[in-house]
């Protein structure tokens, strides 16, 4: 034990930094702005500034911090909160400027040194609910388990499966109504206890690299999400097409006319979708970057026919390379030692799709550039400005038996030091960001969209996801919700699960039902394995083929609302999907739902998630809602039974509400015509409708704010002016406002009553949108 020094106070860009020397090695604390601090120790021999950081971004954080020591203890105070530091044992306090407790180390110390790795313990007090942590299994709160960060390729993995395929080590700490968020930036084997051990107290740790971690203040967990983002970088904006229903399954084609089939008949049946996806048998023997030259002799014909249907084509794209003397891409990577070796020097081979197999070593920016550069031999064949990223954990043997014999243990880095420990959890991150750098390249001034299954925190930046293989099993319908909802709560907004379930047969039932919520995702994919059923919907007979089509008509007639829901997301890491507690933070009723969820501020989705099942219990939180379909309204708080037929799930509309919808279209290409707003009364919100031509990076665009309050006896939306450079083809603002029927005596745009017809539960007005401020009042009688 020492006596503590204070070795001084640096003003960096990234904020106010104050440096002590303890018993416990060296801290450096960082005052990255009024919401975030950032804590870093190192042992004596050791230096926390060795290690780049694969998640962060600049980012310039000043902010007035006064220091004070008084009784043994330092104090850091901002605008926003205070922190006491003590030492002797090493132990932090934190509160928020309204005094809440944020959290407090154990009292024998924050912080215990192990073998090479490290713990950092924090008290908890009771009423602590858990979220994020990325993609995990389990319910949405995560109070009570345990979690470990190593990327593994899990392909029956299960409701109480860990680790899965990705690491985001970021956490969501709710107590007593206020929200803060941790992040600990350390790539190794990390592992989050929230009181599995011992329960009252929450840890995290790693067994190597550096104690880096970072406190986001709330108090809403909105705000910690803007701080979590502003740290490992806003969400990427994806094209509006990405929003689209996708059709994908693996399956061996006899010729590329299978798929063109399947394309013309999601037209003649009218069922909207915009992507066709190609699995590995597209390539020519599982061989990256090339195409089978018998089903597809001539691609870029095969994807012009699909833009004439107006698809688009997207391909997968995985990190093995065959060993194969003839084949460019080998060679070129031996060539220039671009491949994972093993510690004597050798390659390592694993044992994948195309047989033996090497991996670049994407840790290096000229492995990543090199692949990059390969993206340059897709596009000239015209397929989309996209890339499916798969096995990229890394998956590196498919044979379960034989994973022990190819194990990467004795992988080494460019350096010679060991690369899986360190290493293995950022492999996907760097292939998402030189496949990223691939399609930016080869296709200048358009938005790429891309997709992986593997990831470390800050793949926002690149990429959606998805939730792996999953089954086509019931508990999955469920199981799929919290994992959203968590990916949501760890900055990736845009992320959905194989609906219909990869592995197996799926029932007419639980196909019905895993559609009606599906079409609430964000990223819609029906996907499948190549040894399950057919997933195209007509296969089902023309009961489910109906139904179907009537939900993702409802997608497409969202798809305006969608896509400023995933704008919105890009600017402030706010998730599309939301759990309740989100939007209701008071209410404890919310804090561990996941079996219903928000899409945006305005719709809850109750989807039905047991076989069998016609009505379901939902609640309703505090305010008022409308029944989507009728229009039925109910005073919340509230449980209530709601039938639910075959053909329908329970779906709400928060009062207040002003959703931006359009006619539904065959694909994201085609025009939705007038701008039709949604409005529905008993609240007050705002909402921002975000428009521009769907792909473009940096061309025109336009915003319009809608606010809408209740006043009396009268409804009042106001109508922002539109700013921005992009103008809409020539349309009509249509108002409907629901739930009110004859209701609405009167309305007043701008001063002067207009016309309004009345439709069952539904009063309607039109005016040009000229993009002009327009002030609106609806009397009620």
């Amino acid at each position: 034990m020492i006596e503590p020094q204070f070795l001084g106070r640096m003003e960096i860009k990234e904020g106010a930094t104050f440096e002590f020397l303890c018993s416990e090695g060296r801290l450096l604390l960082t005052m990255m702005g009024p919401d975030i601090v950032r804590v870093q120790i190192a042992r004596r021999n050791m230096n926390y500034r060795d290690r780049p950081s694969y998640s962060r971004v600049p980012l310039v954080g000043a902010c007035e911090v006064s220091l004070s020591h008084e009784n043994g203890y330092w104090t850091f105070t901002t605008s926003h909160y205070t922190l006491r530091l003590q030492f002797n044992p090493l132990r932090f306090t934190m509160r928020d400027s309204e005094g809440h407790l944020l959290f407090d180390d154990v009292d024998d110390g924050g912080l215990q040194w192990r073998d090479e790795g490290f713990v950092c313990q924090k008290r908890m007090l009771g009423d602590e609910c858990f979220y994020g942590m990325g993609e995990k299994a389990h319910g949405l709160n995560k109070r009570g388990l345990r979690y470990e960060m190593w990327n593994t390729d899990d392909p029956e993995y299960g409701p109480d499966s860990d680790p899965l395929y990705q690491s985001i080590p970021f956490f969501i700490v709710l107590r007593g109504g206020v929200a803060h968020g941790v992040f600990l930036d350390n790539s190794y084997r990390s592992f989050f206890d929230f009181g599995h051990t011992q329960n009252d107290r929450y840890s995290f740790g790693a067994p190597g690299g550096p104690v880096d971690y970072y406190i986001i203040l709330g108090p809403r967990i909105s705000d910690v999400l803007d701080g979590y983002t502003r740290l490992t970088g806003r969400p990427h904006f994806a094209p509006r097409w990405a929003l689209g229903h996708q059709h994908s399954r693996w399956m061996e084609y006899e010729s590329q006319d299978e798929l063109l089939e399947i394309a013309r008949a999601y037209r003649s049946r009218q069922i909207p979708c915009d992507t066709i996806v190609l699995d590995i048998a597209y390539m020519d023997e599982f061989r990256i970057f090339t195409w089978d030259p018998h089903v597809f002799p001539d691609p870029q014909a095969f994807t012009e026919a699909m833009r004439g249907l107006g698809f688009r084509v997207m391909a997968i794209m995985d990190p093995g390379v065959k060993v194969d003397d003839e084949y460019f891409m080998y060679r070129e990577g031996v060539e220039n030692d671009y491949f994972l070796k093993r510690s004597d020097g050798s390659l390592y081979i694993g044992l994948v799709w195309p047989g033996e197999t090497v991996f670049p070593d994407f840790s290096r920016r000229e492995v990543r550039e090199w692949f990059a550069s390969k993206y340059a031999i897709l596009a000239q064949t015209r397929l989309s400005n996209s890339s499916w990223i798969d096995m990229n954990e890394p998956s590196n043997c498919i044979y379960a038996g034989l994973r022990e014999e190819y194990s990467m243990e004795n992988v080494v880095d460019q350096y010679g030091e060991p690369w899986e420990e360190r290493l293995r959890n950022v492999y996907g991150f760097n292939m998402a960001e030189a496949a990223f750098a691939g399609l930016k390249r080869s296709y200048p001034g358009e938005r790429p969209f891309i997709l992986t299954r593997s990831g470390f925190a800050g793949y926002q930046r690149f990429a959606a996801t998805w939730t792996g293989d999953n089954q086509s099993e019931w508990p999955y319908l469920h199981l799929s919700i919290p994992m959203l909802l968590n990916l949501g709560l760890s900055g990736v907004p845009m992320c959905g699960a194989d609906v219909g379930g990869f592995f197996g047969d799926v029932s007419k039932e639980l196909f019905v039902r895993w559609y009606q919520l599906g079409c609430f995702y964000p990223f819609f994919r029906n996907h499948s394995c190549i040894s399950a059923s057919r997933r195209e919907p007509w296969f089902f007979g023309k009961q489910v083929e109906s139904i179907v089509r009537e939900y993702v008509n409802l997608r497409y007639s969202f798809l305006r609302y969608l896509y400023s829901l995933l704008w919105h997301a890009s600017q402030t890491g706010c998730p599309m999907m939301r759990p309740l507690v989100m939007e209701f933070q008071d209410d404890s009723d919310t804090y561990s739902l996941d079996t219903e969820f928000m899409l945006g501020p305005y719709i809850l989705v109750a989807p039905i998630l047991e076989e069998g099942a016609t009505q379901r219990e939902v609640y309703l939180p505090q305010g008022v809602w409308f029944s989507l379909w009728d229009d039925t309204r109910t005073e919340g708080p509230a449980r209530i039974d709601v039938e639910a037929s075959l053909e329908r799930i329970p779906v709400f509309v928060r009062g207040g509400s002003v959703i931006p919808v359009g006619s539904v279209v065959q694909s994201t290409d085609e025009y939705q015509g007038d701008l039709v707003l949604w409005v529905y009364p008993g609240g007050s919100s705002t909402f921002v409708l975000f428009e521009d031509n769907g792909v473009s990076d940096t061309g025109p665009m336009s915003t319009v704010k809608f606010s809408l309050s209740d006043e009396h006896d009268s409804v009042k939306l106001d109508i922002g002016p539109r700013i921005g450079e992009w103008k809409p083809p020539q349309r009509n603002l249509v108002v409907q406002i629901h739930g009110v029927g004859s209701s609405v005596a009167r309305v007043l745009v701008d001063g002067r009553t207009t016309d309004v017809m009345k439709h069952g539960t539904i009063s309607e007005f039109r005016m040009p949108d000229d993009g002009d401020e327009r002030h609106i009042i609806m009397e009620l009688a």
